[in-house]
């Protein structure tokens, strides 16, 4: 009972803490509109934060390693808290820049601790209800955070004040978890040659998904306050987004359980760039049909990530999963920061708007790469499928949680042959032949 317990309050303040941190994403970019930053600069500040949540993974390891768990998460608990505060304090971009670098630090940090402790209650049991109560849990906590742009006045301290005290008050339950120190968790990861050999629409599927979501959370507040949505519109364009993707996730990997998982990523990633592209067209007749195409987006083009890690496991052997999985979070979020920059000058040179056919063109890579490889290999039977989970690039302790990282297959006995048709991460010749997808 008391470990069910702690999962809870674990939950409950990551839903809290994510609120807080999806408020001022959101916030940040109204704000910077409204101050005169331009979209160029906005999403090189945007960028920021995703370069510091792909350096987090990186130098938080070796923090918790001298200083331990509990130091480490209180410390980047703090500092992140902080930098809240100094967006409204200090409305300059270089100073936007360098605070929300640290921001992006401390929030994959915090993952980090989280996710390790959660995974320390966790029993293999409960591994995979865990596993997508916590990414459902994300989304949600997000979603929550866009509605809080009303609670207050967009021009003063007021909302970054209530992200820093949703920032804190997230943490109590965390910290007041009685979660006994957790093993660190090392990280591995794949070479990308090795990855992509092994699973060439794993790769492209997870640097796209990361270009286009990235230039979504990025700027999609931007995009929707330089149309001329008052801060009711722009919350409202971003809540349902996140809403779509919520709803619409589990039917979508669920539907890639039964088909090839190729096909269904290659429908998804082409709704989801139709979607953006019918939202540009709709401008010229009416702004509030963009929340309509805002929903859809959302509701495939968040599953587009997930889609492709699990095509990725489908070839990998399990006892190389986390190492594939934590380099397409590399991925993806290399990804991540690649879209703002490029998404931001574009805005920059051509109105607002442009964000919308950006993210088109990111999402019809994998769509048209996806059709590509299902004309040159064949399908991999939906038998020897890995069952699909929802996946987000949070933090490499996540992983520990995936469902099929509890047990990896028994190596056969000398002399006899794998049957199953996954490729391991040392079984490059056969991945070189092409008989990966």
């Amino acid at each position: 009972m008391r470990g069910i317990f702690a999962i809870i309050t674990l939950l409950l303040g990551i839903a809290i803490l994510l609120a807080g941190n999806g408020l001022v994403g959101t916030l940040l970019g109204v704000r910077g509109g409204m101050e005169g930053f331009s979209s160029g600069v906005l999403g090189v500040i945007m960028a920021g934060y995703f370069s510091g949540f792909v350096a987090g993974t990186f130098i938080v390891p070796r923090i918790i390693r001298s200083a331990g768990h509990v130091r480490c998460f209180a410390a980047l608990a703090s500092i992140c808290s902080v930098t809240v505060l100094v967006h409204g304090l200090f409305i300059h971009p270089l100073v936007w820049l360098v605070a929300r670098a640290i921001a992006g630090i401390c929030i994959v940090g915090i993952y980090i601790v989280i996710e390790s402790w959660l995974n320390e209650q966790t029993s293999n049991e409960q591994r995979g209800h865990i596993f997508s109560a916590y990414m459902t849990t994300t989304l949600i906590g997000l979603g929550l955070g866009q509605t809080l742009l009303l609670a207050g006045d967009i021009s003063t301290l007021e909302l970054f004040a209530l992200g820093s005290v949703l920032m804190s008050i997230g943490l109590v339950p965390v910290a007041l978890t009685r979660v006994k120190e957790p093993p660190l968790v090392d990280t591995h990861r794949l070479g990308l040659g090795q990855l992509y050999r092994i699973s060439p629409l794993g790769v492209i599927g997870a640097l796209f998904a990361g270009v286009g979501t990235g230039a979504f959370w990025g700027l999609a507040p931007v995009m929707a306050s330089g149309l001329g949505l008052d801060a009711r519109g722009v919350a409202g364009f971003m809540s349902l987004s996140i809403l779509g993707g919520i709803l619409m996730m589990w039917p979508l990997g669920r539907l890639s359980d039964r088909f090839d998982r190729r096909s269904v990523l290659a429908i998804v990633s082409l709704i989801t760039a139709l979607a953006a592209l019918a939202g540009w067209w709709l401008l010229d007749i009416r702004l509030q049909l963009i929340m309509l195409t805002g929903f859809v987006y959302g509701a495939f083009g968040f599953s587009t990530y997930a889609l492709a890690a699990s095509h990725t496991n489908d070839h990998v052997d399990s006892q190389h999963m986390l190492e594939a999985a934590s380099s397409l979070q590399l991925l993806y979020g290399a990804g991540a920061i690649i879209g703002p920059l490029l998404a931001g000058s574009l805005m920059q040179w051509s109105g607002p708007a442009t964000l919308l056919p950006f993210m088109s063109a990111a999402a019809l890579v994998p769509a048209l790469f996806a059709l590509w490889r299902m004309r040159i290999r064949p399908a991999l039977p939906t038998e020897q499928q890995s069952e699909w989970v929802p996946q987000f690039a949070t933090s490499p302790a996540v992983l520990e949680m995936h469902p099929d990282s509890v047990e990896g297959p028994e190596s056969p006995p000398e002399g006899d042959t794998m049957t199953d048709d996954r490729v391991s991460g040392s079984d490059q010749e056969r991945a070189a032949d092409g008989n990966t997808s």
